[in-house]
């Protein structure tokens, strides 16, 4: 047998559930995607509209991540009573994720609420050497704004995904994603540029049209969820006095290291956009540019991620040892190859992609030679993220908490600031300090992965 025919059955399974994943991921990544491309279109040679975008969207990501975090703990759960073929469990636990989910969004969005007088404070702080950046945090704000009350309607798309993903459905959340997100790019054309008989809006336009595009996708998944025949067994195990206070618990217990994990590892990108910053709206446009691209390349391991956690669940609520081990090598076969095939592009085409954001001939040149470093760590970003979705699978997810403070806390933000400011690095220092942190995590991850699997299959 063939190494190919060995893993092959795996490759399928994987990709069969990753496919429409990727396509919903797509969905959600091109929303920052056109409102960065076009906000940078509608700017030209102007770079405080695009770093405007870059500061609303990277402090609400810090919120809307962590908030995500919490709502992924929902599909392993659901997948492993779904592989025991525990109906009623799945019933009520999907009931108490709705409350859940409302009870996460709420806090979000008064924590995002409350951060918002960071943004007008951005424009003082990170002024240096002559370039006034306050533009950027005024013209940031409006849109900031809009993104903020997108959130609860965001979560309780994500409540009803993540239960789909669960019992092994991903193709609903694809289609509405396509469809919300058809919706932002028509509704940034006509706002952002001023179309149909509105009034130009820039980059308080590029909010509307995604606070709207949410909206739409809530309504939608909703109705599926109310209305499918398929899932009528799940809406008929609904209770009357169905809070759970253990179902709760043991969502939280799952999905709170996640948050913990995503934070910590968004707010490295984060600070990282941020501080960029202090090094003018050229810089800052540059590092928007480049983490949007990076993130379209990540989409795809965050695809394979979350359909390898499903599968891990599945074979884990079934007891299938034999099963684990392949599947966590045709994992990383996957997201190795995805890392080679995007760090190649990277390295290949950085100025021609760059073009595609912005007339800007300073932002283009600085955003492909930070693209020839992302380059460097795709390998190391898929190792990390592939190995925690795995974790996550196995319920195994206490421990991501200590290793990304390690890793994000101790190394890449300190040697990235370090390199930065004192070796007057710039942006290209803080770029350096990513791949150090995302070097650390991905060995750690690894090290996790393969010691709870060989705990497993001793059990």
């Amino acid at each position: 047998m063939t190494f190919i025919d060995r893993y092959k059955p795996y490759y399928r399974r994987i990709c069969g559930l990753a496919l429409p994943v990727v396509i919903a991921q797509a969905g959600q990544l091109t929303t920052q995607f056109a409102d960065t491309a076009m906000v940078g279109n509608f700017g030209g040679e102007d770079p405080v509209p695009l770093a405007a975008v870059a500061l609303g969207s990277s402090l609400f990501l810090l919120i809307y991540l962590a908030a995500l975090g919490f709502a992924l703990g929902i599909t392993p759960l659901v997948g492993e009573h779904y592989a025991r073929n525990d109906q009623r469990a799945v019933g009520l636990l999907f009931q108490n994720s709705i409350l859940y989910c409302a009870i996460i969004g709420v806090v979000a969005t008064i924590a995002a609420v409350a951060l918002r007088p960071f943004i007008s404070t951005l424009g003082v702080w990170m002024s240096k050497g002559g370039e006034d950046v306050s533009a950027v945090s005024a013209m940031a704000l409006p849109y900031y704004d809009l993104l903020v009350w997108s959130i609860i309607p965001l979560m309780f798309f994500l409540c009803v995904k993540q239960f789909l993903e669960g019992i092994g459905n991903t193709k609903v959340a694809m289609w509405t994603t396509l469809a919300g997100n058809g919706l932002n790019i028509l509704l940034n054309y006509i706002f952002i540029f001023g179309h149909c008989g509105f009034e130009a809006m820039g980059t308080e336009g590029a909010g509307w049209a995604t606070l709207i595009s949410r909206i739409v996708q809530m309504a939608i998944i909703l109705a599926y969820f109310f209305l499918s025949r398929r899932l009528r067994i799940y809406r008929s195990l609904f209770e009357s006095h169905a809070l759970r206070p253990a179902y709760l618990k043991s969502i939280a217990s799952v999905g709170m290291p996640i948050s913990f994990q995503m934070v910590l590892e968004s707010a490295a990108f984060i600070l990282t956009s941020i501080l960029s910053l202090s090094f003018g709206a050229i810089s800052a446009g540059a590092m928007q540019v480049s983490f949007s691209i990076a993130n379209v390349a990540w989409m795809i391991t965050v695809a394979i991620g979350s359909a390898s956690t499903i599968v891990v669940a599945h074979v884990y609520g079934a007891d299938a040892k034999h099963e684990l081990r392949p599947t966590i090598k045709a994992t990383y076969h996957l997201g190795l190859l995805w890392a080679l095939i995007m760090s190649t592009t990277f390295v290949l085409f950085n100025r021609e992609i760059a073009s595609i954001f912005t007339d800007n001939e300073e932002v283009i040149r600085l955003t492909a030679e930070l693209m020839m470093l992302i380059a460097i760590y795709q390998f190391s970003d898929a190792v990390q993220g592939l190995s925690i979705s795995m974790l996550r699978g196995l319920q195994d997810v206490k421990v991501i908490m200590p290793i990304v403070a390690c890793s994000y806390l101790l190394l890449n933000i300190p040697i990235g600031c370090t390199l930065a400011y004192h070796f007057g690095m710039g942006c290209h220092g803080l770029t350096i300090g990513l791949i150090i942190g995302l070097s650390s995590a991905a060995l750690l991850t690894s090290l996790r992965l393969f010691s709870t699997l060989r705990h497993f299959e001793r059990a």
